[in-house]
This record gives C-alpha cells, sequence and structure tokens, in this order.
C-alpha cells in the first residue's frame, strides 16, 4: 500500500540515567532529506541519525530533533544560564517601557522562572555508546510513528487515486464508444462536400472519392493506440497502489505524466466536440491526481 510523505512521531526512553526524546516531521519532497538536531556535544553523530532515518524512510523532508536531559534533575544535573535566551528577553522587555499600563521593573527571580532562560545540564559526561543506545531507541519509536501516520494518510490518498481511476476509465469507454460514430459522421460530411466541388451525382464515383479521403484522415483522426495505451497505462496505475516495500510516488508521477500525453492526444486528434469535452474532462482529473501523487512516497 502507498505511503504519504506527511508524517509525525515522538519516541521517549530512558536509558543510563537519562531521558532520551526523539521528535520527527515529515512533508514531502523529491528525494530524502533530513534536517537534524542534536546536542551541541553530540553533533557529530548526524550521520548516525541520518542513517537510522534513511532505514524507514525513501522520501521527504525530515526535520528531527533528539533532545537529552538526566532522568532525576535534583540528582544528576545543574542549571545553566542560557544566555542568548535571557539576552533577547531583556530587549524585549527594554522595549516595553514606557507603555501604558507597563511599571514594574523586571525582577532577577521572574527572569529565572521563565521557560528556556536556565538549562539543566548533566554534572558527568554521557558517554557516546549511552547516547547511541538512548537516542537510537527515541528515534526508532519515533520513526514508527512517522511511518504509520504516512501510511494511514496514504490509505486515504490511494481510496481518492482508485475513485478517480475510476472516473478516467469510464471516460476513456465513453471516448471508444463515440470513436466509431464519428467516422460515420465524417464520410457524410464529406460526401456532402464531394457532391457540391463536383457536382456528380453518380454515387459510386462520389463513394470512391469520399473512400480516398477517409484513408487520409483515418490515421491523422485514428485514436485506437491512444485508448489502448491509456488502458494499460490506468492498469498499471492501480497495480502500483498495492505495491508494497518500496517508494512507488515517482511511478506514479511518471504513469501521470503519461496518461496526460494520451489524453492531449485524444483531445487534438477527436475533431469532435463530445469526445473533446471528454478529454477534457480527463485532463481535469489527471491534474487533481498528480496534486495528490506528489506527496506519495
Amino acid at each position: 500500500m502507498i505511503r504519504s510523505m506527511t508524517g509525525y512521531g515522538r519516541g521517549e526512553v530512558a536509558a543510563g540515567g537519562y531521558r532520551f526524546l526523539a521528535e520527527i516531521k515529515s512533508v514531502n519532497h523529491r528525494f530524502l532529506n533530513t534536517h537534524i538536531r542534536l546536542p551541541r556535544e553530540f553533533s557529530h553523530l548526524e550521520s548516525f541519525v541520518a542513517a537510522r532515518c534513511a532505514s524507514r524512510c525513501e522520501r521527504g523532508h525530515l526535520s528531527v530533533n533528539v533532545e537529552i536531559e538526566p532522568a532525576e534533575r535534583a540528582d544528576g544535573g545543574s542549571p545553566r544560564l542560557n544566555q542568548g535566551v535571557l539576552d533577547r528577553l531583556l530587549t524585549i522587555a527594554a522595549g516595553l517601557e514606557g507603555l501604558p499600563g507597563v511599571n514594574d521593573g523586571v525582577s532577577v527571580a521572574s527572569l529565572l522562572e521563565l521557560p528556556g532562560v536556565l538549562v539543566w545540564e548533566p554534572e558527568s559526561t554521557l558517554e557516546e555508546a549511552t547516547f547511541r543506545d538512548g537516542a537510537g531507541r527515541a528515534l526508532d519509536a519515533a520513526l514508527d510513528g512517522v511511518v504509520a501516520s504516512r501510511s494511514t494518510e496514504g490509505e486515504a490518498l490511494a481510496g481518492d487515486f482508485v475513485t478517480r481511476l475510476a472516473t478516467l476509465r469510464d471516460l476513456r469507454d465513453r471516448v471508444e464508444a463515440l470513436a466509431p460514430q464519428r467516422e460515420e459522421r465524417e464520410r457524410e460530411r464529406l460526401q456532402s462536400k464531394v457532391r457540391a466541388l463536383v457536382g456528380v451525382e453518380d454515387a459510386a464515383a462520389i463513394d470512391q472519392r469520399v473512400a480516398q479521403e477517409i484513408v487520409f484522415l483515418a490515421d491523422r483522426l485514428d485514436v485506437s493506440e491512444e485508448l489502448t495505451r491509456m488502458a494499460a497505462h490506468l492498469d498499471h496505475f492501480e497495480s502500483e497502489l498495492g505495491a508494497s516495500g518500496e517508494a512507488v510516488g515517482r511511478k506514479l508521477t511518471f504513469l501521470l505524466q503519461e496518461l496526460g500525453r494520451e489524453a492531449n492526444t485524444l483531445g487534438s486528434k477527436s475533431n469532435d466536440a463530445e469526445m473533446q469535452r471528454l478529454a477534457i474532462d480527463m485532463k481535469s482529473e489527471l491534474e487533481k491526481m498528480r496534486e495528490q501523487a506528489e506527496n506519495v512516497e
């Protein structure tokens, strides 16, 4: 079953006296692209995190954030002043001075209570092996959530595709049914024009001229090949919706491009108002499917 590229997952585990939190947000992208935020002392392990994500996701832009903190702050950590956050808060406070209703100064106690001013850090060094273990398991849990949410949205996309495929098949069949009628109308139209142009009442002579013209028009107006290829592409698209274990988004996009070419050719070769209208309806459905396919992994 196809999967969407939009998803979210969160994982939290405890290991070695620390709490590991991993959060992943996923949106559509042509390839797999990961934007990773790690604690400063473990920033060199981005490749470890990227490989973990690549093992579960083939396409999409993933925003990955991994945080760690001591499991028990009272025994396992000490506060550190986050100078960057403090400076920004002081700048904001200075800008508020003099405004109506703002009279009190900013106290040290009130500043320290604001979120982000104090950061709790472990007093002992966290070993890399412990980080790999804890962060890896938290990432796996977050990736489970991403894959699950992608699969759920993928089911909804597949249902929409199946409905639109049925519409396209119906439109194609209606074009196929109209094609022979159009040939007969062309024959009658040409008979009338030949009579008017050559002034011949001999039916045999007229039919011979019309037959010659029909031969010339047949290749230009025949849509049987387009209809055959369209049926094959629709069958292929439907089979890809049930493919498992691989990303099929690029295949679906390619098939929609091919279907679009066939619909364009049908419209240009039809020489019939009703067939042209059906070709336009086909292109409208294909455009909606193309927009949906951009979010398929």
